[in-house]
């Protein structure tokens, strides 16, 4: 796939942050599980933790799966349509998932501050940090989709 190359360090953050947020999550549930089978119990911060991972996990997984091209795209209607008209289609599409993502990104910068005076049960981390993820989300959704209209622009140029 071809990528625009002054975003390849931002693919490799998305790709590390993933890497990083899903071994959190597996390093907080061995813990937990081996905690107890064999102490008397426990932790009390490995599941919470775990579920923060998760959080995070799925946001810079959002990044990831977008570059990728993993996520399910429907067809449906483009297959019923001219090739000017489902080209059109597609542009409009891209561009609405990335008028989303910028209403998402300023909306969940509004939760952020919301949740940073609350603090988390077992942890004691701001919440502003937990919800920071959607923000996370929100500019992913908007860097890999712009990424990708910009390529479906540029091969139509080409053609």
């Amino acid at each position: 796939m071809n990528r625009i190359s002054f975003l390849l360090p931002v693919h490799r953050l998305f790709a590390a942050g993933s890497v990083i947020s899903l071994a959190g999550m597996i390093a907080a549930v061995v813990i937990q599980v081996f905690s107890r089978f064999f102490l008397d119990a426990a932790p009390h911060w490995t599941e919470e933790a775990a579920r923060i991972f998760f959080i995070y996990s799925v946001a810079f997984g959002t990044g990831t799966g977008i570059a990728r091209g993993d996520f399910i795209r429907l067809d449906l209607i483009g297959k019923h349509l001219s090739p000017q008209n489902e080209r059109v289609l597609h542009i409009f599409t891209e561009s609405a998932v990335i008028l989303f993502s910028v209403i998402l990104i300023i909306y969940s910068l509004d939760f952020v501050r919301l949740g940073m005076d609350e603090k988390s049960p077992a942890l004691q981390v701001s919440m502003g940090l937990v919800f920071f993820s959607m923000v996370i989300i929100g500019m992913a959704i908007f860097i890999f989709t712009l990424e990708s209209l910009y390529r479906y622009l540029r091969e139509l140029k080409r053609k």
